[in-house]
């Protein structure tokens, strides 16, 4: 491969080597400086392009490109030469003629055009002012006669940078600045005669002509706003220069920010797309800098204002109705599909307008939201407003965040690589990633508006995130495994841990600002934590932390590996966070708080580990423990028992669905809202204690019974945790004690975990009344499981184990039981084990299960008299295991006698 200086002898030495100037123009960029030896080259390459015509007229343009963008640099840098020679200058006119020339021609491209403006840009400021005027007239013409190929070109770049310099070289004023503006402006307006280019037109009988010819309607791009992008930076690079001018720099800004005001109510959403890009533009470089323009001047405010208007705008309500997009076989018509900030929208729930504006408004809002987010970052303009804050917002859920485009393919049938397709242009597009400065400003901008900009703001967050829950809950239930598998699985994750992230840092700002609003009071001195257990079942599971577990969603690759115990030591964990924590703050504050954990349930489907969550978990969740209103509030927000208990057909078998058939009841087949209601069990568990005395507690009761046989254990392990805090507060002790020991035992130990089960256990043995009856009906039924998974066990090491887990259980008990139900408890355990089906083995490990259990206790007025049951017990058994049990009784006698526990 040649060299680059190898590459310039030849292109010196033969002005026809187009592969020489091919490879030249890809390292342009690389190039360390042009001479003006080697712009000769070029422009004796322009020479030959001219009078050959055996070239083809693409092979001719795409070498006059080549060379005009080569020449571009040149000319940049002879404008910051001091010692420029006449040779230079005459090099510099010849190169504006050729380029002017090729702009006139019939034949040039959007790519030759767009070459030949960043060379006359560059070149402007060295041209006399009659060449500087043609070249700003070719270049209107040029940009309305190939209007249609520019704006869907790559090359935008080149003309907003060509235009910008060009509009400097002219001073930054007069109507040809204004006019050249307005081209660019429109290039994407949809009508036949824009009302941008109606803006300050010279009168030349060539624009004349230009406005008469016909445009094509401008096909909806998924990409157009990343396209449009450039003129912000145009348009800054503008500002920038004004400042030079001090004389004329307030008249020249107030000229076209008349332009732009015009072009931003001309009711074309293409024109305020652009209208508000270069709004944002000249803000930014008027108001940025040494020699920046105050706040308060007219120019600063007035380009505010329109940022700030456009906000106001698109947020009206769309008069358009919303596509509902529904995963079902009775869909709709596909329609027109769109790319990233499409023309359909999932439904709104409950009843709202659709977050996401229709077609070009989302584009309008998309322009402005990106703008505010460019200035405010540069200069801390516009000035914080609600509009500004609500844009901001919508468009973080609305058009960022979202999966909208892959939902609507799988809904409407096609195939993978359809959604696959839009997921690539959508996570690449630069909405997705502004997403994140998007949310960073947005939270920014709340805590500096009113409060009623704040009520909508979380209104608008609350609204986004329940849609993307929905729409992804559809799509997991609507959509075959073998379509979601073909789907790019990493692009999908991105967007859901933005999601994640956003929330999180939105959310925290809120409740930030509702502490800041209304301060929580100190604690009381009498203020006391929520009851705990001594009980070392329940402090088993308080070792771990929460941090790191992964929810039970489909899109976590994790969610199969987490541990029986993990939703218990989330609900361990946040009772750890509730330790000290203060008294019940304002109502407002806690009502804040409670829907922050509202929101944070939609999220749990995407939850990723971030050490900010489990911090604002812990703020939020402290003074909804503390307020009865609140825990009612997030007692109201859990899923409907009657919904979630309607058969429905499953559309596709799943592991948690094939052993209850094709009828699979929503909480069964539902993994999305699974993940919500286990986060909704987990932190109601602590909050529970601030509801008044009585049975209010038992609306859960319901959901928690049916969840302790889910086939995700998180799940059931949730429920069991929730148990133990409904116990505690409930007056009717005795009658949910039953209904938790057959449905706990229905699912043992397929659904049931035994760590559960042993809390469970433990906290109904604590809040049982004394002399309850309850605790032998405990005894039993665990009696009776433990028997059918013993005598099932012969060729089944797992459910054999299950068996005598349910026997260490028996055993612990024996320990707390009161004394009045002792002999009963031990008669059943000695029936169990003396079983004359029984075989040796299974003797000898319960009497090692009843051993362990026993010689852990330090009651030693009840250990007695199990030593001596145990020791007749050890001695009843099969003649095999008699010895092993004996040696266990004689030791257990021993530590009896000795008066000293076990270590």
């Amino acid at each position: 491969m040649p060299t680059i200086a190898t590459s310039w002898k030849t292109l010196q030495a033969d002005p026809t080597a187009l592969d020489s100037l091919r490879g030249l123009a890809l390292n342009r960029h690389a190039l360390p400086g042009i001479t003006s030896l080697q712009a000769d080259a070029l422009l004796s390459v322009l020479k030959q392009l001219w009078q050959q015509h055996h070239l083809t007229e693409a092979a001719k343009l795409t070498a006059f490109s080549q060379a005009f963008q080569l020449l571009a640099k040149w000319a940049h840098a002879y404008h910051l030469s001091t010692a420029a020679s006449a040779a230079d200058r005459q090099q510099l006119h010849e190169g504006a003629s050729n380029a002017v020339q090729l702009l006139q021609s019939s034949w040039c491209t959007a790519q030759a055009c767009a070459a030949c403006i960043l060379f006359l840009g560059a070149a402007s400021q060295g041209l006399e002012a009659d060449q500087r005027q043609s070249s700003v007239l070719a270049a209107c013409l040029a940009i309305f006669a190939h209007k249609a190929d520019l704006r869907c070109s790559s090359h935008m770049t080149e003309l907003a940078a060509g235009t910008a310099n060009l509009i400097i070289g002219m001073q930054c004023q007069g109507s040809m600045v204004l006019w050249l503006l307005a081209s660019v402006l429109s290039l994407w307006s949809a009508s036949e005669d824009p009302h941008l280019a109606q803006q300050q037109r010279p009168l030349h009988s060539e624009a004349a002509a230009v406005s008469s010819g016909a445009s094509s309607l401008l096909p909806y791009k998924p990409d157009m706003l990343g396209q449009a992008l450039p003129l912000y930076s145009m348009m800054r690079q503008v500002g920038t220069a004004m400042l030079r001018h001090k004389a004329g720099c307030t008249d020249a800004a107030m000229q076209m920010i008349a332009l732009l005001s015009s072009a931003s109510n001309s009711g074309h959403w293409q024109e305020g797309m652009t209208s508000v890009l270069a709004a944002g533009g000249l803000l930014e470089g008027l108001a940025r800098g040494t020699a920046a323009l105050a706040p308060a001047s007219p120019a600063c405010q007035a380009l505010s204002h329109i940022l700030t208007q456009v906000c106001t705008q698109s947020q009206a309500p769309t008069a358009q109705s919303s596509l509902c997009i529904r995963h079902s076989a009775s869909s709709g018509s596909s329609g027109d599909r769109t790319g990233g900030s499409g023309d359909a929208t999932l439904q709104a729930p409950s009843g709202h307008p659709p977050l996401q504006p229709q077609g070009g408004t989302a584009m309008q809002q998309g322009a402005v939201a990106i703008a505010c987010c460019q200035t405010w970052q540069a200069c801390r303009m516009p000035p914080p407003a609600g509009p500004v804050a609500t844009c901001l917002m919508a468009t973080l859920w609305g058009s960022c965040i979202t999966l909208q485009g892959l939902f609507q393919a799988s809904a409407l049938g096609q195939p993978a690589e359809e959604g696959n397709a839009w997921l690539q242009r959508h996570v690449g597009g630069r909405l997705m990633q502004e997403a994140a400065t998007m949310a960073r400003i947005a939270a920014e901008l709340y805590r500096l508006v009113d409060e009623q900009s704040q009520q909508v703001c979380r209104k608008l967050l609350q609204q986004g995130i329940q849609q993307l829950y929905e729409g992804y809950r559809a799509y997991a239930m609507g959509t075959s495994p073998a379509w979601m598998q073909a789907v790019d699985s990493a692009a999908v994750r991105q967007v859901l841990d933005k999601a994640f992230m956003s929330g999180v840092l939105v959310i925290t700002a809120f409740w930030a600002t509702a502490v800041a609003r209304h301060p929580p009071d100190p604690p009381p001195p009498s203020h006391k934590t929520a009851k705990a257990s001594n009980s070392k079942t329940w402090q088993s599971m308080s070792t771990a932390s929460a941090a790191d577990q992964q929810p039970a969603s489909s899109v976590s690759p994790s969610a199969a590996a987490r541990g029986v115990g993990d939703a218990l030591q989330d609900s361990a964990q946040i009772s750890g966070l509730l330790s000290g924590s203060p008294a019940q703050p304002d109502s407002s504050s806690s009502m804040v708080a409670v829907h922050a954990l509202n929101s944070l349930s939609y999220l749990q489907f995407c939850r990723m580990r971030l050490t900010a969550y489990n911090t604002l978990l812990k703020a939020v969740l402290a003074p909804v423990s503390a307020s009865a209103q609140a825990t009612q509030q997030l007692l109201d927000d859990l899923p409907s028992y009657a919904e979630l208990t309607k058969a429905a057909a499953a559309p596709y078998q799943t592991q948690h669905t094939e052993a209850q058939g094709t009828q699979a009841a929503l909480w069964l087949r539902d993994s999305i809202l699974a993940t919500r209601v286990q986060f909704l069990m987990t932190v109601l568990g602590p909050c529970l204690p601030a509801l008044p005395q009585g049975d209010a507690c038992l609306q859960v009761a319901p959901l928690m019974f049916l969840y302790m046989q889910h086939p995700h254990k998180p799940l059931p392990a949730a429920a069991h945790s929730l148990f133990c805090a409904v116990i505690q507060q409930t007056r009717q002790k005795e009658q949910l004690v039953p209904f938790y020991m057959e449905r706990a035992l229905e699912g043992y130990p397929s659904c049931t975990p035994i760590i559960g089960l042993s809390a469970g256990v433990d906290a109904a043995m604590r809040e049982l009344p004394s002399g309850s009856p309850v605790v032998l009906y405990m005894f039993s039924s665990l009696a009776k499981h433990t028997y059918s998974l013993l005598h099932q066990a012969t060729d089944k090491q797992a459910k054999h184990q299950a068996g005598l887990d349910l026997l260490r259980l028996l055993s612990q008990m024996l320990l707390v039981v009161e004394f009045q139900f002792l002999s009963d408890a031990l008669d059943t355990v000695e029936q169990l084990v003396l079983d004359s089906d029984m075989a040796i083995q299974t003797q000898v490990s319960a009497c090692t299960c009843i051993y362990e259990a026993l010689s852990t206790s330090d009651d030693y007025t009840r250990k007695v008299r199990c030593a001596h049951w145990y020791q007749k017990l050890a001695s009843r058994c099969g003649p095999t295991g008699r010895q092993t049990s004996l040696r266990g009784a004689e030791e257990l006698t021993h530590l009896l006698l000795s008066n000293s526990p076990l270590p």
